[in-house]
């Protein structure tokens, strides 16, 4: 069983700038969303305990997890650091806002929207190229795992589609809200809902 979630929401997110590898600290807001994700999985799991905490290096990932194990009553040195975890790279746009990339690149990001799953940004990754590194990952693990992952928005609908045998195009359209935590166990996929205001 996984329950898998995004990171809170940052000051980038909060600014609509993409992160990608590069990273910003959790807003008031990010921190919020995730005490609250912590309260209900610890409430909803009796045995929470069992559980091994899972995290993508990336700052923003290792901060929302530490405030989760924090609120299960864990130790934070305990938290598992997964590279294949990591946000998609966005190369020379991370750092940028769309007004900024459209000004940089006119017609990239048109491009981008035409072609979700194998656009590349400059530098950076496309979907395909995320479920390529995550893939690997998903199936290392067993049956009767017991995890708690904290990754980011498309690395967490890469894992939700690659566990759902989902195609590309749905994939790349499942929600990536700050405020969700799916649950992964016996083949299907449920959302808990935290609480909290969502980020873009």
């Amino acid at each position: 069983m996984i329950y898998l979630l995004r990171h809170g929401e940052t000051v980038w997110n909060l600014a609509n700038r993409w992160q990608g590898h590069r990273d910003s600290p959790l807003s008031r807001t990010g921190i919020a969303q995730i005490e609250a994700i912590g309260h209900l999985l610890r409430d909803s799991i009796d045995d929470h305990g069992t559980f091994r905490v899972v995290s993508s290096p990336l700052g923003r990932a290792w901060q929302s997890a530490v405030i989760v194990a924090e609120s299960l009553g864990q130790d934070t040195d305990s938290i598992a650091l997964e590279p294949r975890l990591k946000e998609m790279a966005f190369g020379g746009w991370e750092g940028m806002t769309v007004a900024e990339i459209e000004q940089a690149e006119p017609g990239a990001w048109a491009r981008r929207e035409s072609d979700h799953w194998c656009f590349r940004p400059p530098g950076g990754e496309s979907y395909a190229d995320l479920s390529a590194r995550v893939a690997p990952w998903l199936q290392s693990l067993s049956e009767d795992v017991r995890l708690i992952v904290v990754c980011h928005g498309g690395t967490s609908r890469v894992i939700r589609g690659l566990y759902a045998n989902l195609p590309p195009e749905a994939t790349v359209t499942l929600s990536e809200a700050q405020d969700e935590v799916h649950r992964l166990a016996n083949g299907n996929i449920d959302t808990l809902i935290g609480g909290g205001d969502t980020a873009p």
